[in-house]
């Protein structure tokens, strides 16, 4: 009877998020995945014509400057060097830097110098994964042949799909996240506990995300 009981409230609380997804939640939404790629677009663009005068951190710091400029630095954090995170989940290893963390949505630098490959994770939101430089390569269980995403590309990632992912050496990307971003986190903080060992990253990555997601609550009045 318990047993069912708990079923009951599981399944009711399942039910009332889905809902809010495409009701309540879209109302609390600050970025456009079309936008976003659009800037991520004109920097790269920028970033080839300078050639070897071009380095990664620099591409990364103009997105950063561009999206500030078009969202508002209330809405994009500043690119902090010493705020760079390692992450581990799924199998992967990647370098993130949070630019924006709410309840609705999420914004980070995400990449690796040294190349990864892992699980995608199966999550209560939409990802959209735009290539800064580099290449990303995809996979669902039935395809032999891999999804190739290059520089300006956005991989998009519907809810609920899980996919095999790889991105090559000194591969970043715009990463946008939108839907219910805390049942996302688990998947980010659970590699620590059964491989890694990593308590100061997590400690990291967890201070950094509720800082922001706090902020952008009481300060912006957006979940």
């Amino acid at each position: 009877m318990r047993f069912a009981f708990v079923l009951a409230l599981i399944a009711a609380a399942w039910y009332a998020m889905e809902k809010a997804l495409y009701t309540w939640l879209p109302l609390n939404y600050v970025f456009e995945p079309q936008t976003l790629e659009t800037i991520a677009n004109r920097v790269i663009a920028t970033h080839k014509s300078l050639g070897e005068d071009s380095t990664t951190e620099a591409l990364l710091k103009d997105v950063r400057e561009e999206l500030a400029e078009y969202y508002g630095d209330q809405y994009i954090n500043k690119y902090v060097k010493e705020e760079w995170v390692f992450n581990n989940a799924g199998g992967a290893m990647g370098q993130m830097l949070i630019l924006h963390a709410s309840v609705s949505e999420y914004l980070i630098l995400f990449g690796s110098a040294v190349g990864n490959e892992g699980h995608s994770g199966v999550h209560f939101a939409d990802d959209y994964f735009t290539i800064l430089k580099g290449t990303q390569f995809a996979s669902l269980p039935w395809n032999p042949s891999p999804e190739v995403y290059t520089a300006g590309m956005t991989h998009h990632m519907a809810k609920g799909t899980a996919k095999q992912y790889g991105m090559a050496q000194e591969s970043f990307a715009l990463e946008y996240a939108r839907g219910w971003i805390p049942c996302m986190l688990p998947f980010g903080f659970l590699d620590t506990f059964t491989s890694t060992l990593d308590f100061y990253t997590l400690y990291r990555t967890v201070y950094l995300t509720g800082r922001d997601m706090i902020k952008n609550l009481v300060i912006n009045r957006k979940f």
